[in-house]
């Protein structure tokens, strides 16, 4: 019996991932395949490569907002498509993964990003319609196994508005949100693994969805409603107790341990799965 892992997205939530991973390790169980998006694609991929869990800890010291970004060259560009701030992350994850491409993981790995056919309008995001408009401006992308891992994991958590888009190649790609924050299906499609175990560190905007515009509400319920499909695809998901802002990376040593907690709790269950 062969299992996968879905590493879910979340920004500074999906650290939560990294406290999953040790716990497994603890159990010394390891999966068969990965996928991740966003912040559980940075860590995933870190996973698939070889390095222990224990290594985001380290990263952790410079994970902060003020030092993984700095402002966009051009952050009102075609509206707020281009994005305020400009990623800085691969200054601190190149010297563990280096130029290592997707097809050098030791544990077959499954990155997803939204590929951007034409600009997003974001500020019509109040507007009438916006949900049809960013379908048909992006769709879910799953990177080939020639792909450089920095590459991939940058386009993955590239955040729209806050990041600016990332180009690989002729392609243009932002992270995909709360649309692709569970890639479960995804990698049922590709490795169509036995059991699948997801983790879920996506954020839920309960204000939003209470006091935003109609067509706000509207793209909030309908990326809500994508998440829940794919937490439907796994057989058992983690969900760790995030109370925090999804931009409070200065608790992600909180986060991490809510991660190991989470999992230690449906230990005897995921044991039951994958044996």
């Amino acid at each position: 019996m062969k299992w996968g892992l879905v590493l879910s997205g979340g920004s500074a939530l999906g650290m939560a991932n990294a406290g999953v991973l040790e716990r497994l390790e603890e159990e010394n169980l390891k999966p068969d395949f990965l996928a991740g998006s966003s912040m559980g694609a940075i860590i995933g991929s870190l996973y698939a490569l070889g390095h222990p869990p224990s290594v985001f800890r380290d990263l952790l010291k410079e994970l902060k907002v003020t030092k993984i970004a700095k402002l966009s060259d051009s952050p009102l560009k075609k509206g707020l498509h281009g994005g305020l701030l400009r990623q800085r992350i691969t200054d601190y994850l190149e010297p563990f993964v280096g130029n290592a491409t997707l097809a050098d993981c030791t544990i077959p790995f499954v990155c997803v990003a939204g590929r951007v056919i034409k600009p997003i309008k974001w500020e019509t995001l109040p507007k009438k319609g916006f949900l049809a408009h960013i379908t048909k401006c992006v769709d879910k992308y799953t990177f080939p196994p020639e792909t450089r891992i920095l590459d991939a994991i940058l386009a993955s958590s590239s955040l729209p508005v806050i990041f600016s888009p990332v180009n690989i190649g002729n392609n243009t790609f932002v992270d995909l949100c709360t649309f692709g924050a569970i890639p479960a299906r995804t990698l049922r499609e590709i490795h169509n693994p036995d059991i699948i175990i997801g983790t879920d560190t996506t954020p839920r905007y309960p204000l939003l969805r209470r006091f935003s515009p109609a067509s706000v509400r509207e793209f909030i319920k309908a990326s809500q409603v994508s998440r829940d499909e794919s937490r439907e695809e796994c057989d058992l998901v983690i969900e760790p107790k995030l109370p925090a802002n999804m931009m409070r990376f200065d608790k992600g040593e909180e986060f991490i341990e809510s991660g190991k907690e989470a999992t230690d709790e449906i230990m005897p269950t995921l044991k039951k799965l994958i044996n």
